[in-house]
Formats: structure tokens, sequence, C-alpha cells
């Protein structure tokens, strides 16, 4: 991790992880994130520390099955999700990604991170 490394965890701190402070995050109008209340970060899986009670943790997939999306089985915070590596339709390859709750970082003034805006519900 790097010295701008922050410390993130759920409303009851049993699930925990450390990642870089982003440099942006996403505010998705799809359905789950809309109603999970998120703004995402995005990271390749080995810049994230992820520290998890995995008996404690729920998980849901939905649609497409692209993403698994966590959340904390005691607190119900949305902790995470894992996107899988994949192809566009126009065969550009997508990486590998962690997506972590960026409201769950701990001294983080979201205010002053710049937000990109996607419209999930009409755009795919």
């Amino acid at each position: 991790m790097t010295a701008r490394a922050l410390q993130g965890r759920c409303h009851c701190g049993v699930q925990r992880f450390v990642a870089p402070a982003p440099e942006s995050v996403t505010d998705c109008t799809c359905t789950t994130c809309t109603k999970r209340g998120t703004l995402a970060a995005y990271y390749a899986p080995g810049a994230v520390e992820l520290t998890l009670t995995l008996d404690g943790l729920t998980a849901y997939e939905w649609g497409d099955r692209m993403m698994t999306f966590f959340h904390c089985a005691t607190c119900g915070c949305a902790v995470y999700a894992e996107a899988p590596a994949w192809t566009t339709d126009e065969g550009e390859a997508r990486p590998a990604r962690v997506v972590l709750n960026a409201r769950l970082f701990e001294g983080l003034d979201l205010g002053a991170v710049p937000v990109r805006h996607v419209d999930g519900r009409n755009d795919w």
C-alpha cells in the first residue's frame, strides 16, 4: 500500500479494507447501485487489502451476473463488489476490478473527490 492508503470499514467494524485514496468515484443510477447507496471506487485486485469475516458477509448477484456485491451481514453496509475481467461487444478488454464503497473510507473528504456520473438505468 502507498503512503496515501486509507482504511475503510462497515458500520459495525467487522468488515475492513485498506486501499489508496480514490482519484475519483462513480455515482451510478442503475437499480442496484441506487438502492445500495454506494459511491464506487474501482481498483485492480492487488491494490486492495481486504480484511473480511467471510461468514459475516452476504453475497448478491443480479442480472447478467457480471458483478458480485457483498454487504456485512451484521450491520448491512454495502462493503465491496467483485467484477471479473470481460470483453465488451466492441471487443474492448476490461480488467477484473474490486469495487469499494467509498462512503466507508475513514477520513476521506468525499466532497473533494471528483464524481463520475453514470446513467446505469438507461445506458446499458
